[in-house]
């Protein structure tokens, strides 16, 4: 396939519309509409939607893909015949917030002495990076899924291992009179949307209980803090429990000698597999940071 069509493509989709994709391609809007025309037509399938934002088709998802590899590999080929433009590759990454805020911080220590490449991390829950992968957004991904996105492979990193937190002042508040807690009443925090481990922790305390299957459910409230550091602080405030990972628990949590945070046995921990999941057609860039998260994750997770 033509790989000025394949360009056309990602800058459709990075760009928004096709007039800011021509402008960024320096071409004029006839000329790039004539492009995308021509691919669609090998294809054989309408692979974007004429909308603002454009937007593309399943077929235009996996054509995507195709473009960004296509992309890369071209960009680094030509550099290496010192052809290149002296631009650096672009490595697109989805990663979870809380590997980011933990032991991928040593990859980053490591990006930073490269000079022919460029990170570009896109943040998304470990369920869920791997959509990104899929959609052709990025190039490599952590994520908790083992089985390989088609044209990719997979890579075991380790496990995170998260303990369910509060404020000792919050549980008090919710004390009976028998000294237990209903966690169906306390108030639960959610790093976003689509964080489930706190809801998958709540559904397997909701399992144990012995009690009448006939009662209501109870609907714990449910506060939002989208910001590693946020959640943190705000567990310690007493806003809500929280699942927090062990590298970053205070000292003293794990051991009962904190003053202010316990962990909460009820609801017990979750252990997440991680995973790293890459283009299989490599790139030497792409190579040096996959040596580089599995160094990390070898001495950190």
């Amino acid at each position: 396939m033509n790989t000025d069509h394949l360009r056309a493509l990602a800058a459709a989709v990075d760009e928004g519309t096709f007039d800011s994709a021509a402008d960024a391609l320096r071409i004029s809007g006839s000329a790039f509409s004539q492009r995308i025309k021509a691919l669609e037509k090998d294809a054989g399938q309408v692979l974007l939607t004429r909308t603002v934002p454009v937007g593309t088709t399943s077929a235009g998802d996996r054509m995507l893909r195709l473009a960004r590899q296509v992309a890369v590999l071209e960009d680094e080929t030509r550099r290496s015949l010192g052809r290149g433009t002296g631009g650096r590759t672009v490595l697109s990454v989805a990663v979870n917030a809380d590997s980011l805020a933990t032991w991928f911080v040593e990859v980053l220590r490591q990006a930073a002495t490269w000079d022919d490449a460029v990170l570009q991390l896109h943040l998304e829950d470990q369920e869920h990076t791997h959509e990104l992968l899929r959609s052709g957004s990025v190039i490599a991904a952590v994520t908790e899924h083992p089985a390989p996105v088609s044209g990719c492979i997979s890579m075991e990193l380790g496990t995170m291992d998260y303990h369910a937190v509060a404020a000792s002042s919050l549980l008090d508040r919710h004390r009976g009179e028998d000294g237990t807690v209903d966690f169906g009443a306390v108030p639960v925090q959610d790093f976003g949307t689509r964080d489930n481990l706190q809801r998958s922790r709540l559904a397997a305390w909701r399992a144990g209980r012995v009690e009448d299957s006939a009662a209501p459910t109870a609907e714990p409230p449910r506060h939002q803090v989208p910001t590693v550091g946020g959640f943190n602080a705000a567990v310690a405030a007493g806003l809500g429990w929280g699942m927090i990972p062990a590298g970053q628990l205070p000292e003293g949590v794990l051991e009962g000698t904190h003053p202010d945070l316990v962990t909460i046995p009820q609801l017990g921990q979750s252990r997440v597999p991680l995973h790293w999941q890459r283009w299989s057609a490599g790139t030497e860039a792409l190579d040096r940071l996959t040596a580089a998260v599995q160094q990390a994750a070898r001495t950190m997770i």
